[in-house]
């Protein structure tokens, strides 16, 4: 492709992210993203449609991108060779989210921007989807072969309500890095998500509770 034709793509496309900074994304207008970008109306249309066309296109480049950096750090789990116990899925952290958090921290505006309440709900609803996906594809090399179907009946919870705690913290932990991303480094969330991963709300509160004693 084209150089000009790449940084003017990217022009358009972030120019309509920061508008996303001060306007919500149903009342952002072409007339905003031109602005924004510092290109001509039909510079904008030699390329989209409309707003709706360039935000797929810029969802979908996204969502590409994290799932292929999930499946990079599924590998890493696939080569531990074993079940790891609750210590061992905390430190895991550092490998299981590297190349996720490495594509997050790239692309922090864009996701911020749009999983934001300016954003776009359904955009937020594909990460969901996305991560429920990825979750029962890490299942085997986390916990082992569970008999889902099996365990329903009997256990007190539902495997897709342990699924919509686990994916929600996860994704939630995300979305409040998102809104202040320069307050913690990528370090510093591994270690959350290996936290929040390992201990349960009370573990968490004690933990807590230890440095402010």
């Amino acid at each position: 492709m084209d150089i000009r034709k790449i940084n003017t793509l990217s022009r358009i496309k972030e120019g309509f992210i920061s508008v996303l900074d001060t306007k919500k994304l149903s009342e952002c207008t072409t007339n905003d993203i031109v602005d924004s970008a510092e290109v001509s109306k039909k510079t904008f249309y030699n390329y989209y449609q409309n707003k709706r066309e360039l935000l797929h296109e810029i969802e979908d480049d996204l969502l590409h991108g994290l799932q292929q950096a999930l499946e990079l750090d599924r590998e890493e789990l696939e080569k531990v060779n074993r079940i790891p116990d609750a210590g061992e899925i905390q430190q895991l952290a550092s490998v299981a989210f590297n190349k996720t958090l490495a594509f997050c921290n790239e692309n922090k505006h864009f996701l911020s921007n749009l999983l934001s309440s300016n954003g776009d709900m359904q955009f937020y609803q594909m990460i969901v989807k996305l991560a429920n996906d990825e979750f029962d594809a890490r299942v085997p090399y986390l916990f082992g072969d569970i008999d889902i179907e099996k365990a329903d009946g009997k256990a007190p919870l539902p495997f897709s309500f342990i699924r919509t705690l686990y994916i929600n913290t996860i994704v939630n932990l995300l979305m409040l890095w998102g809104e202040d991303p320069d307050a913690l480094s990528i370090n510093e969330i591994k270690s959350m998500a290996g936290l929040i991963q390992a201990k349960s709300p009370i573990e968490l509160i004690q933990i807590y509770k230890s440095y402010a004693n």
